[in-house]
């Protein structure tokens, strides 16, 4: 119980740091996705005009996306940030980077209101299907915890990691069908977006918002295997 009031308390902190003195808030954690989805509409939406309600093809990923850079860019620099107040109070180092996990599930929390009201504008169908996004968004929080804890126990050592992360994310951002289909991609290359196992969790988010409901449990079971 001490545990989780310790990171009730952190993550709270780091709500309040994050919007403090902003204008709007909590909406920021909409329209920084809003805004990516406006320059793959101009974009890109002619070329993919084949694509299903390529809207919420896009959006969904990119909410993803965010979610993990946001988890994994936090985590790995937390630790750090926090080492004056580790070493005054007897604190479990895990707690800061887990903090960044639940602070970053209550900004998912808040777009995704948003977007289930946008995206039904779009053609998205409310139905009980959607359920499944609970468990996905689980097992993902729990993989991009295990990316920052390591890269943030790494940082301690070697602060390099966090400038390689900060490198290397954008290239990862485009190596991931977000904005654009799988079918894009060269046959010879396809085994590069095979080895990015945030493919595996977009294609995933995206099943719930755009599948039949009789092949969710079966598309849930397979990716998840997949991972």
């Amino acid at each position: 119980m001490q545990f989780l009031n310790q990171l009730y308390a952190l993550s709270k902190r780091n709500v309040i740091l994050r919007y403090k003195h902003s204008l709007i808030g909590f909406l920021w954690g909409f329209i920084k996705p809003l805004i990516y989805l406006l320059i793959f509409i101009v974009i890109f939406s002619a070329q993919f005009s084949s694509v299903k309600n390529y809207v919420l093809y896009a959006t969904s990923g990119i909410l993803v996306w965010f979610f993990f850079s946001n988890i994994v860019s936090q985590g790995v620099q937390s630790i750090i940030q926090a080492s004056g107040i580790i070493k005054s109070v007897k604190l479990p180092v895990l707690l800061f980077p887990l903090a960044e996990v639940a602070t970053e599930l209550f900004n998912l929390a808040l777009a995704l209101m948003v977007y289930f009201v946008v995206m039904h504008w779009f053609g998205m169908v409310y139905s009980i299907q959607l359920i499944w996004l609970i468990p996905i968004l689980f097992i993902f929080s729990i993989f991009s915890f295990s990316i920052a804890i390591f890269l943030a126990a790494l940082n301690v050592y070697f602060r390099d990691i966090g400038i390689l992360w900060n490198t290397i994310q954008p290239a990862i951002f485009y190596l991931t069908p977000i904005a654009y289909t799988e079918a894009l991609i060269p046959e010879r290359f396809s085994f590069v977006i095979k080895l990015n196992p945030i493919y595996y969790f977009i294609k995933l988010f995206r099943y719930p918002c755009t599948m039949p409901q009789h092949l969710i449990h079966t598309c849930f079971l397979s990716v998840s295997a997949s991972v």
